[in-house]
């Protein structure tokens, strides 16, 4: 299954993501941000791409205003955005 990430500039607003996404029971994980996407503070949160569409509702709904934007993993492992 493809999974997601969401860069943030802020980790504070990366963890705060995180548990409002896990308030909805959402799965989903903090991990650093692959240097790959060469953006961010370092903390992203990963989640499935089933999830995204209840994601990016928490994410306007949350004003998480240093979120970056969604990338995923292309299959040489790079990070790509959406």
């Amino acid at each position: 299954m493809r999974e997601f990430f969401v860069a943030f500039r802020s980790r504070s607003e990366a963890i705060a993501f995180y548990e409002a996404l896990l308030s909805y029971r959402i799965t989903c994980k903090v991990i650093n941000t692959p240097s790959s996407a060469k953006v961010g503070c370092g903390l992203s949160v990963k989640l499935f791409a089933r999830d995204m569409p209840q994601a990016k509702k928490v994410l306007e709904r949350g004003n998480f205003n240093s979120a970056i934007g969604f990338y995923y993993f292309s299959t040489n492992g790079s990070a790509i955005r959406v």
